[in-house]
């Protein structure tokens, strides 16, 4: 009679905690979608950020860079270089200048993003047989403007040497393919492997994780702020019969998160990138989402425990917008994460992005598999668990830090109290 006494209070606990949990899910996805900020961070951002990006970067690569030339030589050998030079994709001549001061002033005023100085003795030392030199100054304010113009600038000048060197031979003497073997013993033959398109192909994809990541650490933050500004004793609770239990809290609210991002995640992650044309050599969709199931947890759960710092629902949004970049650079965007410091590379690992980003441009890009980036699958799972375990302790510490709160400011009522009927009973 006893064991099935016990078994019964603890199928009836099991029932209350299951209740409490769901209780807590429809009270939290009620708050979500009731509150103008978070819907903005979560919605609004996720909707238009992506597009915006993509639509900027649309062109993927940069063509026709407005440059200025300065032609001192004025034969039709540097005419030809001239018509050369215009002619490749990257670069586009817009102004003939008769002095390089007047080229340097369209630069100043940030007509042209580059200047080409063909030399007097240009034609002369060509047809001597001396080598000559050609100024080429480039636009550093912006890669893209240096790239175009040192890759045409580059071109023209190793195509028209070729063509010089077998012209010589060809008038020594020599037959035509034996001269063009001579000045080009190899010709190289490139093959891209990965990232055959331009530079949302490859920036976009690592955006998307860090915009899923940062909304998502924003919204819990505020939710946490506005909870704990509504709350008399700055609790994370509001004071409801049905918050009650770490787990429960902690399960419902990270649901509650869960449920709304994964429509979130279909868009971002499945739809943007097909509409930009992103290249997808994933097998399935499918394996895209299981991929992201434990980086949404761990962020979820990373939030949370950050959220504990958070009294006012607008602490959350400067934080996170400055750690944005950080988590940016530290995904290995701008610098191969094999040649970060030590630290840094260690650091980065606190944060899910860094392996989600990594994994997902593989199976975006590369077309890995599960198999294949089970590394960072399965980081992704433990820094969950982690971020879970701190949770936990965070929570724990911030309520018992409101409870003995509560308790002082009740001992200081009692007090008070106590004075009052010492003071009427005096009076008496």
């Amino acid at each position: 009679m006893k064991l099935n006494k016990s078994i019964r209070n603890s199928l009836k606990e099991n029932r209350t905690a299951w209740i409490d949990m769901f209780y807590i899910l429809r009270k939290e996805l009620y708050n979500i979608f009731t509150d103008k900020g978070v819907l903005i961070i979560f919605f609004l951002a996720t909707l238009v950020y992506p597009l915006v990006c993509g639509y900027v970067y649309n062109k993927e690569m940069m063509r026709d860079c407005p440059i200025a030339v300065v032609d001192n030589n004025h034969s039709s050998l540097s005419r030809k270089y001239i018509r050369m030079l215009d002619a490749t994709p990257d670069v586009h001549v817009a102004y003939q200048c008769m002095s390089m001061e007047e080229a340097k002033q369209l630069q100043r005023k940030g007509t042209i993003h580059g200047i080409i100085n063909i030399p007097e003795d240009f034609s002369k030392c060509i047809y001597s047989g001396r080598q000559t030199t050609v100024g080429v100054f480039c636009d550093v304010t912006s890669f893209f403007w240096y790239r175009n113009l040192a890759t045409a600038s580059a071109y023209v000048s190793r195509t028209m040497g070729y063509t010089i060197e077998a012209t010589n031979l060809i008038a020594k003497g020599e037959m035509y393919d034996d001269a063009m073997h001579d000045i080009r013993p190899f010709v190289p033959q490139q093959q891209l492997l990965y990232n055959p398109g331009g530079y949302p192909s490859f920036m976009l994809p690592i955006i998307l994780i860090i915009l899923l990541q940062q909304t998502i650490l924003i919204g819990i933050g505020m939710l946490a702020g506005k909870t704990t500004e509504h709350n008399r004793w700055k609790e994370l609770t509001p004071d409801n019969i049905h918050y009650r239990g770490l787990f429960r809290i902690i399960f419902g609210r990270a649901l509650a998160v869960f449920l709304t991002y994964a429509p979130i995640v279909v868009y971002v992650l499945i739809i943007v990138p097909r509409i930009f044309n992103i290249p997808q050599l994933i097998s399935s969709p499918l394996e895209v989402l299981w991929f992201i199931v434990p980086f949404l947890f761990a962020s979820i759960f990373l939030g949370m425990t950050a959220s504990v710092f958070f009294n006012h629902r607008e602490n959350s949004i400067p934080f996170f917008i400055f750690m944005s970049i950080p988590v940016l650079l530290m995904t290995g965007l701008s610098w191969p994460r094999e040649s970060m410091p030590v630290f840094w590379r260690l650091f980065s690992y606190l944060f899910p992005s860094t392996f989600a980003a990594n994994g997902f441009v593989r199976m975006n890009v590369m077309g890995a598999n599960l198999l294949e980036i089970s590394n960072e699958h399965f980081c992704l799972w433990v820094l969950t668990g982690t971020y879970l375990v701190t949770t936990f302790f965070a929570y724990r510490w911030r309520l018992t830090k409101a409870v003995k709160r509560r308790q002082k400011e009740e001992k200081r009522r009692e007090r008070h109290l106590a004075r009052m009927k010492k003071q009427e009973s005096q009076a008496i």
